[in-house]
């Protein structure tokens, strides 16, 4: 099997015909088409067949195509670490999260990062958490910035700070002026879930049971900036993270309670792929980023890992 038959084989199964997969390799439907029946001829097995107008490959051309998507990692890997130790490479990086932290954090970490490495080409991909793993995993994407702890043991998980997560209510709610309230006092209230990632509704739901607090959920969001709003114009109360609404709350339009000094930490991090070799760009991500106290803005707003 040849590299191009790897690429072929990837293409078909991403984009579903001859025609889109040559356009994505600058090749022509009939080398395409050849490509992969040489594969299918090593293999004796079918990889492909048609269902209406579409492409889709079969159960051998799935397998097929996670073992072609590791071999060309590894291969990229091999010319990224021949060239870093030549000199030569100058590199690319793709970075993950999702959408609120595109907007909160990763402007302030790409900032720094290209005030120290202007040479690397940059790429930001934003998405919900299950195309964000499968672009991390077909090497789409180097790395995801995101919430911890995930269930994926095959990936590296480096997590930079932990952070609180407090309710926040209107400034007019009858409780905005307590510094704590009980679960009591806030079972009754309409509550909006944040619903961004497994990791912080998982979370949240565990930190209900532990306090007794049950909230009557109304609506689920998974873009803390509208749920923000939401809470401002009173249809509902909220949990989200301390370092997102700290502004909000220093401006007045919301205020932030905690629940009788019971406290919600979540942690915010990398992942990455375990590989023998990281690239330049990847490894001076990761120690840019473990600088986060110079470069974000709401450093005072989270803490360090305690060890």
């Amino acid at each position: 099997m040849e590299l191009a038959h790897a690429r072929a084989l990837i293409a078909i199964g991403d984009l579903g015909s001859f025609s889109k997969a040559g356009e994505r390799l600058n090749l022509s439907p009939p080398a395409i088409f050849a490509q992969v029946h040489q594969l299918e001829s090593e293999l004796t097995e079918k990889l492909y067949e048609r269902s209406g107008r579409k492409l889709v490959l079969t159960p051998a051309g799935r397998l097929m195509m996670d073992y072609c998507r590791r071999l060309l990692l590894v291969h990229d890997e091999a010319i990224d670490a021949v060239k870093e130790l030549s000199g030569l490479h100058r590199g690319s990086l793709y970075l993950g999260c999702g959408p609120h932290i595109s907007v909160s954090i990763v402007p302030h970490l790409l900032r720094a990062y290209i005030s120290e490495y202007p040479n690397v080409e940059l790429r930001l991909i934003t998405g919900n958490d299950r195309m964000l793993f499968e672009d991390l995993y077909a090497g789409k994407v180097d790395l995801i910035l995101m919430n911890l702890p995930v269930d994926e043991t095959d990936l590296v998980q480096d997590p930079l700070w932990r952070y609180e997560m407090v309710f926040i209510v209107p400034p007019s709610d009858p409780v905005a002026g307590q510094a704590t309230v009980s679960a009591a006092e806030l079972s009754s209230r309409p509550f909006i879930l944040y619903q961004r990632s497994v990791v912080i509704e998982s979370a949240i739901r565990q930190f209900c049971v532990a306090t007794g607090f049950e909230p009557k959920v109304v609506m689920q969001n998974d873009q803390a900036d509208s749920i923000k709003e939401l809470v401002k114009l009173g249809l509902g109360i909220s949990l989200l993270p301390l370092w997102s609404v700290s502004e909000d709350v220093r401006r007045g339009s919301l205020r932030m309670l905690r629940l009788d000094n019971k406290q919600l930490f979540t942690v915010t991090g990398l992942l990455y792929r375990k590989t023998a070799h990281l690239p330049m760009p990847v490894r001076a991500l990761l120690t840019v980023a473990h600088q986060w106290k110079s470069w974000f803005p709401r450093a005072e707003d989270v803490l360090p890992i305690v060890p």
